[in-house]
Formats: C-alpha cells, sequence, structure tokens
C-alpha cells in the first residue's frame, strides 16, 4: 500500500486511543482517513497496560464516557470479529480509613446517579469477594459488579479493524519527521521526502505527543514516568477458583495498589509516592514493544504492601516485574482538542493510566469534536485549552508529573494542592500576600491565595469540617463589613483596538458592547450551539478600545475564540496579563480605606463604572464592582506599581480575603462562575443570564438561543439556588439532587455559608418545567435532598440568590 499524496484526516499514533478515533470518525461517515505508527500498532504503551476498567468515577464526564468504553468493547467482537478481551469481573476497592471510605462512597452516590450497580460492603463481605486478601485493617468496601477488564492490545486492533472496514488506510513502520503549515494552519505531514497533503491533523502518539506536537510549534504539556506491575506464576489460591472464574480487580488505595488475576497467577501494580519520571532521551529510537529496566529497590516497599495485603504472594514465584512507560499531565486529568495555537491541529494524550478504560468514549468524543468543529458534550476537565503555553515548560514537567502518578490514589481533599513546579506565575503583590500569611495553591500555573491562616489553618485535610473555617469566616466578615484586598491579578487581560472593535465584540460577546466610555459589561462568549465558552467583564476605555477581563483559565480558550471570530473585522487583540495587577477592594469600608490612599479625590462611581485614580505612589483605574456581591471595587494597576499600591492599601487599614473567602459570598450572591455553572454545554438561558443578552445583534449562538428561546422556568435546565438544613452536609461538587424519589439535579459550586451557618450551594436542576411545575412551601423554594457519601440531606432550593431567598433562615 502506498502513501496517499492527500488525506482529510490523519492521525499520526496507532495506540488504543488513534485507533479509537480512527474508528469513531468512520462510523460517523468520515472519508479519507489515514493513520501513520511508527512502529506497529500497540507497540508504544498500549500492549502493556493493565487493562483494568472501572466503572465509578469522581466526575459525571468521566463516568460517561468509561460507561460508553464499556458499552462499545462489548460489542466490536460481533461487529469486527476481533475478541477486545473484555470480561465483567467487577471491582472491589477497599477503605482503611474513614476519609477513604468517604471518598468511595462519594463515588456511588455519583455513580447511582447514572443507574450504575455498586454496593457499600463490610471486610466481611470484602473478604468473600476476594479471598486471597487480609482485611484486618478494612472499615468497608465498595463492590461494582458492572466493572470489568479488556485486552488492550486486542481492543485496539478490533478497533482498527473496524476502522479498515470503513475505508481507513493504517499504514505502520511510517515514523512522521515533520508537519506542515500553511497560514497558520496544519497543511500536512512529512514522512522523509514523502509529504501528505490533510486538512486536518491528530496527534495521539502517546509519550511522543509533546514532540511531535512541538514540529508544528504547538504546546501539549505532558511528560513520561516509569509504571511497575508484577506478574506471578501459577498459584494454587488462583487456581482454586476454577477454570474461566475471575477475581474482582482489585484497588488497595490506600497501599497505592491495583491486582486482578492473570493466567492463573496474580497481577499486581502500584502508584507509588515516591514516583520516576522519564526524560525521552533515555529511550532509543526503535523503542518498540520494549520495556524498561527491573527496579526492584524501588519497587520494594510497594511489594511489601502487597504482601501485607496479600499473603499468598509470599510464596509466589515472580514471573517478572513489568516497568513501562506512560504518559501524564499537570493535572492528572487527559488532554483532548483542538490546538490553540495551530487551527486544524487535533491534539489527545496524557491519559494519566486510565487510557483503556476512556478510549472508547475518548475517541468517541474526540471525532465529534473533529466534525462538528467544537465538543458536543461537557468536556472541560479534558479540554487542552486549559493549559497556557507557559505551562509547557519542561523543567516544570519534570518537577510536576511524578508527583501527579504518586498522587494517582489521593483522596480528593478540599484544599489539596501539588507541591511541586510552585511559583511559575506569582501575583505582581506576591510578597505583600506572603508577609499576610497566605496559604496558595497552584491554580493553571498560578500561585492563589485561598485563605491567609497560613499552614496552621489549613491541615490536616478533611472531608469534614475544615481547619480553616473560623479564619475564612474572619476573612469574609470583612469583605462585608471592612475593607479585604482580594487579589484576582491571575484574570486575564485581553486588549481588543481598532476601527471594528465595538462590531468585533457585538459579534463575539452576547451583550450590548456599544457603552459609553468608561463603563463596564457582564457577557458571555459564546459557542456556535449557545453554550458558553466564557464570561468576562468589558470595558470601554476610547472608541476603538476595550479591555477585556476573562477569567484565569478563559485566556487560552478566548483569544482562541477571537481569532476564529475575527473574520474581515478590522480590530487586533493582546493579551497584556502579566502587565496589570487586579486587586479586589471589597467591603462597607472600601471606598474609605481607598480614599485615604489617595491625596485625589476618588469619585463617586456608578456601578460598573470605572475612572482614573491614585493609591499611594501608584495609579491605575478604579472600577466599581465586586465578584463577592459585596459593596466594593477592583483596581487596574501596572505591574511595576502594584506593590505601592497594596502597601498602601494595608497602611490605610486593608486586610486581606482568600478565593475561599469570596467562593463562599459569589454563591451566596447567586453569581454564576465559568467551569461550574457556565461550561460549553449550558445556554445563557439556562444559567438565568439571557437579560444579559442583546438579542436582535446577531451574536454568535444568537440563532441557537433563538431556536430554544424558552424562558428561563420553560428551559429543559436551570441553575438554582441550594440551602441544606442541617450543619452536617459538606457537600464539594457533583452531588446528585433527588426530589420525589428522582435524580432531578447536581451541585455545581458549594462552600459553607457564615451567613446561614451551613453549607451553600448552586446547581443544575434538570427538567426545571417537570420539577418547578410542582407546589413549593410558603417561602416559595421547593424540597429536595442530596446524596453526599450515601447519605441523604435534605435542602431547600430557591431560584433567587440564597442571601435573598433565605433572608428570614
Amino acid at each position: 500500500m502506498t502513501l496517499p499524496s492527500h488525506a482529510r484526516t490523519v492521525i499520526i499514533g496507532g495506540g488504543v486511543i488513534g485507533c479509537s478515533i480512527a474508528y469513531h470518525l468512520a462510523r460517523e461517515g468520515r472519508k479519507d482517513i489515514v493513520v501513520l505508527e511508527r512502529s506497529k500498532l500497540t507497540s508504544g504503551t498500549t500492549w502493556h497496560a493493565a487493562g483494568l476498567v472501572r466503572r465509578l468515577r469522581p466526575s459525571a464526564t468521566l463516568t460517561k464516557l468509561i460507561n460508553y468504553s464499556i458499552d462499545l468493547y462489548g460489542e466490536l467482537k460481533v461487529e469486527t470479529g476481533q475478541a477486545t478481551g473484555w470480561t465483567q469481573t467487577g471491582s472491589l476497592t477497599l477503605a482503611t480509613n474513614e476519609d477513604r471510605l468517604t471518598n468511595i462512597k462519594r463515588q456511588v452516590s455519583l455513580g447511582r446517579a447514572f443507574g450504575l450497580e455498586a454496593e457499600v460492603v463490610d471486610a466481611v463481605r470484602a473478604k468473600e469477594l476476594w479471598p486471597l486478601i487480609e482485611v484486618d485493617d478494612v472499615i468497608g468496601a465498595v463492590w461494582s459488579p458492572a466493572d470489568g477488564r479488556v485486552n488492550p492490545s486486542d481492543v485496539a486492533l478490533a478497533l482498527s479493524k473496524g476502522a479498515r472496514a470503513r475505508g481507513v488506510q493504517i499504514f505502520e513502520d511510517t515514523r512522521v519527521t515533520g508537519l506542515r503549515k500553511k497560514s497558520g494552519r496544519i497543511s500536512g505531514v512529512e514522512v522523509g521526502e514523502h509529504v501528505i497533503e490533510a486538512d486536518e491533523v491528530v496527534i495521539a502518539c502517546g509519550l511522543w505527543s509533546r514532540e511531535v506536537a512541538a514540529m508544528a510549534g504547538a504546546h501539549m504539556p505532558l511528560y513520561a514516568c516509569e509504571h511497575f506491575y508484577i506478574l506471578t506464576k501459577p498459584l494454587a489460591e488462583v487456581q482454586a477458583l476454577g477454570k474461566g472464574a475471575h477475581l474482582p480487580t482489585l484497588n488497595d488505595q490506600d497501599a497505592f495498589l491495583y491486582a486482578r488475576d492473570d493466567v492463573e497467577g496474580l497481577l499486581v501494580g502500584c502508584f507509588e509516592p515516591h514516583a520516576k519520571g522519564l526524560p525521552l532521551d533515555r529511550l532509543p529510537r526503535d523503542f518498540s514493544f520494549d520495556l524498561l529496566d527491573e527496579d526492584w529497590d524501588h519497587f520494594m516497599p510497594m511489594m511489601e504492601n502487597a504482601l501485607r495485603r496479600i499473603p499468598a504472594l509470599e510464596k509466589a514465584e515472580v514471573r517478572m516485574l513489568l516497568n513501562g512507560p506512560e504518559s501524564f499531565t499537570l493535572d492528572s486529568q487527559f488532554m483532548m482538542g483542538e490546538s490553540p495555537e495551530v487551527p486544524g491541529l487535533f491534539l489527545m494524550g496524557g491519559m494519566n493510566s486510565t487510557g483503556i478504560a476512556l478510549a472508547g468514549g475518548a475517541g468517541k468524543a474526540m471525532a465529534e469534536w473533529i466534525i462538528a468543529g467544537e465538543p458536543t458534550m461537557e468536556l472541560n476537565e479534558a479540554d487542552i485549552r486549559r493549559f497556557s503555553p507557559e505551562m509547557n515548560v519542561l523543567g516544570a514537567l519534570e518537577a510536576r508529573i511524578p508527583e501527579v502518578l504518586g498522587r494517582h490514589y489521593d483522596n480528593p481533599f478540599p484544599g489539596r494542592s501539588m507541591e511541586t513546579a510552585r511559583g511559575q506565575r506569582r501575583s505582581p503583590i506576591h510578597a505583600g500576600l506572603v508577609a499576610a500569611g497566605a496559604r496558595f495553591e497552584s491554580r493553571g500555573g498560578w500561585e492563589r491565595a485561598v485563605h491567609f491562616g497560613g499552614e496552621a489553618a489549613h491541615l490536616p485535610l478533611t472531608f469534614g469540617a475544615p481547619a480553616w473555617r473560623e479564619q475564612v469566616g474572619r476573612e469574609v466578615e470583612a469583605c462585608r463589613t471592612g475593607a479585604a484586598i482580594l487579589d484576582q491579578s491571575a484574570f486575564g487581560k485581553i486588549m481588543v483596538q481598532g476601527p471594528d472593535a465595538c462590531a468585533f465584540l457585538n459579534h463575539l460577546c452576547a451583550a450590548q458592547m456599544d457603552i459609553a466610555l468608561g463603563r463596564i459589561a457582564y457577557t458571555q462568549i459564546l459557542n456556535k450551539r449557545g453554550g458558553v465558552e466564557s464570561d468576562l467583564t468589558v470595558q470601554r476605555h476610547g472608541p476603538e478600545t476595550y479591555l477585556m477581563i476573562v477569567g484565569a483559565g478563559e485566556v487560552v480558550r478566548d483569544l482562541k475564540r477571537m481569532r476564529e471570530t475575527r473574520g474581515d473585522f478590522r480590530v487586533e487583540f493582546t493579551d497584556v496579563t502579566s502587565g496589570y495587577a487586579i486587586i479586589g477592594l471589597a467591603g462597607a469600608k472600601a471606598r474609605e480605606v481607598l480614599q485615604a490612599t489617595s491625596n485625589a479625590p476618588v469619585l463617586d462611581l456608578k456601578r460598573f463604572g470605572f475612572a482614573p485614580v491614585e493609591i499611594g505612589l501608584a495609579r491605575g483605574w478604579v472600577g466599581r464592582l465586586s465578584f463577592t456581591g459585596e459593596e466594593g471595587y477592583e483596581l487596574y494597576i501596572p505591574a511595576d506599581m502594584a506593590m505601592a499600591a497594596h502597601e498602601a492599601l494595608v497602611a490605610a487599614g486593608a486586610t486581606h480575603a482568600g478565593l475561599f473567602a469570596s467562593g463562599s459570598l459569589r454563591i451566596e450572591s447567586g453569581f454564576r462562575a465559568f467551569g461550574h455553572e457556565l461550561t460549553p454545554g449550558t445556554t445563557p438561558i439556562e444559567a438565568g443570564l439571557d437579560p444579559f443578552c442583546a438579542f436582535g445583534t446577531g451574536f454568535v449562538g444568537e440563532a441557537a438561543l433563538s431556536e430554544n428561546s424558552q424562558n428561563s422556568l420553560g428551559a429543559g435546565r436551570l441553575i438554582v439556588s441550594l440551602l441544606f438544613d442541617s450543619p452536617d452536609a459538606i457537600p464539594i461538587h457533583d452531588e446528585p439532587i433527588y426530589a420525589g424519589g428522582e435524580v432531578v439535579g447536581q451541585i455545581t459550586s458549594a462552600a459553607w455559608s457564615y451567613r446561614f451557618g451551613r453549607s451553600v450551594a448552586l446547581a443544575m436542576i434538570t427538567g426545571g418545567q417537570r420539577f418547578f411545575g410542582e407546589k413549593s412551601l410558603p417561602d416559595g423554594t421547593w424540597p429536595v435532598e442530596v446524596d453526599i457519601a450515601c447519605t441523604r440531606y435534605p435542602a431547600r432550593v430557591s431560584l433567587k440568590p440564597a442571601k435573598e431567598a433565605f433572608a428570614d433562615v
């Protein structure tokens, strides 16, 4: 078979991910698809994967993707004649402490909302399900009977066979040596001297993806680690199960272990706390179906854990210690989507040791994204646009990725943060925050102050009442009655200039942008389906000059959307994020403190107005708005004068507040946030933000909204405020909501309310017309229950912000 000179789609990588994308593109009717594999199909990571497929996951997106994968793996044999090795064995996840038990019970609650069967069992039942384990320290477990395993290579071969049957051409032993672009867009793939012109290119080549993406100037921040498991020779205890019988997959996350039976013996693997990173220059150029050297000294602590849990291993003869490379990302979530830097180049990788489980669903989602030009389901947590180019620094990857593998089994406590590769991006007032006792978390590469109680008010982490509750309470009070500094410098700042700046922004944004000079508009950027791609404020500084203030994680996605939308508009836009600090100043005394810093009078601004301001030795401009919902301002100061402004505010009596305090106030005020209430699959109508849409102006997404122009109560889904009855309820995110015995929604944001002395939340209610058709309580709220770690907690929901709806509580 000869390499073609042109293809509609070229996929680089013949592992399970590349084969899945090819299969699903072809199944959707896409023609002229080529797959290029540097060696043989499955020869990279796929062939040595453990093949475990577990349905219960910590998010709705991952759960949906894996459920689809399992269904697909069961169907492929019928379709292609190629077995996938799918075997439904169930899985058993152990807990040896209360926090672990709470975490796995939280996953059960989420799974039940999707109809997944799972049961919380005691140690006795766990021993019955896995007779080889010691359970003297087990306090509970979760039994998931619908989980199972596959043969990873067979899955990839079945997908490739299905793809070939639909016309996909697959070329093995075909190494890509370069990528071509034309006018900034991907245009072709180089294989030595041969060039395949392509309309779109997909990079899905595992460990090598970062380097291949760099051929086109695209960023794909992933890095490899060594990953270990042992295989034993047959064991009498496993053979005693009987021919064809299998043990469930075992997850002992407190001991960093997973295990299953394998050819009458055992496979036992680990995610060890001190993992080993793998620079790719250690791998030979022809690395294929190869493994790394055994390292028993490194694996021995995990082996001791395994011997403690599975005593039968003491007499087992180890067949091999398998050490294979796998790739991971900075935040332990895989990445997928169109490159923000190179249109037409699609990227998928960094599967974080879940590639086999995700391959079916993620391959389908990627294929649909390629065809539709944007995601067709909620994929924010995997969207590659969450990574800025600044995060693709090799030193940061080398430092962070081993920690990502080592913390794979960490409990996802609130307040949990990675410890490596810290300090990459710091606010211009970072030194002042440190001096004030800030506790930082790393978010999108930025150091963000979450509270000002230091380590003493942060640890130990827990799913219960956190150590910082009293400290954050003081910060919330300062935001209400005092003058609290809120560092918002990580927010993106994009300058928009040109003769068509107003017309361009009116097309890009849902709100009316032809506002007066010195005014600020709140708006959203929508996709063609009417979903929210970003929420932001826009300041008008001149007839042809605007400044967009966007969320800290939205700069890359907004710039990409702006480039796609520019067309013939005479406009230029520039990322000026690093040039300015944004200092929030919230509270009843905010104006008093601000005036005390300046010899010039502070103007009596109307809400959503801005004007020049002097603050101590600094000057900038001040806007009258606050994301806390309290009285307040945002100060926009050139980065080189920001510390001078900060020092003046502190000298005038300002204190500090962190993200935990502002989050609590935001939720009480009913303010929506991107990535929580606002997503590419949520419309402004569903979010209750349609009053901010300037219908009739022709903004992107307006046509889709007009086709579904129901008012909020008629929408199929709707954001509401929620207040719990009991202070014992501590939600985090995604908890299912029940009414009348049915699931009617999920929590989207949650925090402790210092106003009410209990948890408050925002939530997405589905079937809004049916739900709100029920008679409300006398106070205008509706009763519900929220399932948190297998316990139902009563609560009430309202269409109003919590601080208004529940003011009499």
